[in-house]
């Protein structure tokens, strides 16, 4: 089954490979205004206008709902950060085509997410745009007590991203904390996510290949993420083209195990194929 998502738009060969400006969505803006504070502190509505090629008003919007959010606090013509922890793990991206497959990914794995579900994540950059874009939705709200989502995180700069949401209840597995990607790992991991489960799991993976599956380059952190994947109902895999028939190190799971996949960029017919077979949704974005 091939879901093709009717808000992506092609680009001309002259715009492969950056963002244009004043083009970026609502989330991509935050992301770019946060990775900004970690290092600034304090930004105006003038200079994210002229930075972003956008309005005042689109920027004072912005401004409001971030600080309604708990992200950033308003100051008379601009805002300053209120912690560094959303910093964990971030600092400025660059506006290239990966990046923009990559937010356009998240964009629709984050609306396959339900208010009041239960989701996990496993790290890495696809991940972490989904599970922003996710605890941002307008619709995910508390209510009657019980949390608008619920998100089990396997990476601490991921916890960061939903720990500031009031409405987000956020679950931290224990373990040993990886330097470069932040997962955490070992058998307190394992052993807490053996208590929980999911109705969807996000996988993000280093290499996407039919023989070998979804791989990553760490045998611990693929041993949490394969317990997290056999907690949860739903497991939909993120992935851009370029991951196609890579084989890293460690194996996280054959794809015939995910529900869904997620890709950007051109999918190969054996993959499509493969899909096809093992009943996996394939979402093109």
């Amino acid at each position: 089954m091939t879901v093709r998502d009717s808000r992506s738009t092609p680009t001309s060969a002259s715009d492969e490979g950056r963002v244009q400006p004043g083009s970026r969505g609502r989330s991509a803006r935050w992301d770019h205004v946060l990775a900004l504070l970690t290092t600034t502190k304090r930004l105006s509505v003038a200079e994210v206008a002229e930075e972003l090629e956008v309005s005042e008003s689109t920027v004072r919007r912005d401004f409001m709902e971030m600080e309604r959010a708990q992200l950033a606090r308003r100051t008379h013509g601009g805002i300053v950060a209120v912690d560094v922890a959303y910093g964990l793990a971030t600092g400025p991206r660059s506006a290239d085509e990966g990046s923009a497959q990559r937010e356009r990914i998240a964009n629709r794995a984050a609306s396959l997410i339900e208010p009041g579900q239960i989701i996990g994540f496993n790290g890495g950059r696809s991940t972490t745009s989904t599970a922003r874009r996710a605890v941002s939705r307008p619709d995910i709200d508390a209510k009657d007590g019980k949390p608008g989502l619920t998100v089990v995180c396997a990476a601490l700069n991921i916890a960061t991203e939903a720990v500031l949401r009031p409405s987000v209840r956020t679950v931290v597995l224990g373990g040993v904390a990886e330097p470069y990607s932040f997962e955490l790992t070992g058998p307190l991991a394992v052993a807490t996510m053996r208590d929980l489960w999911l109705d969807t799991m996000f996988v993000g993976t280093i290499g996407l290949d039919l023989g070998a599956g979804l791989t990553c380059h760490s045998d611990s952190e693929a041993g949490v993420t394969r317990t997290m994947i056999g907690h949860s109902r739903r497991v939909v895999g993120l992935a851009t083209a370029d991951k196609i028939g890579v084989r890293a190190l460690a194996g996280i799971c054959p794809v015939s195990v995910l529900t869904d996949l997620v890709i950007a960029g051109e999918v190969p017919d054996d993959l499509r194929e493969h899909l096809r077979q093992n009943t996996v949704r394939l979402h093109e974005v």
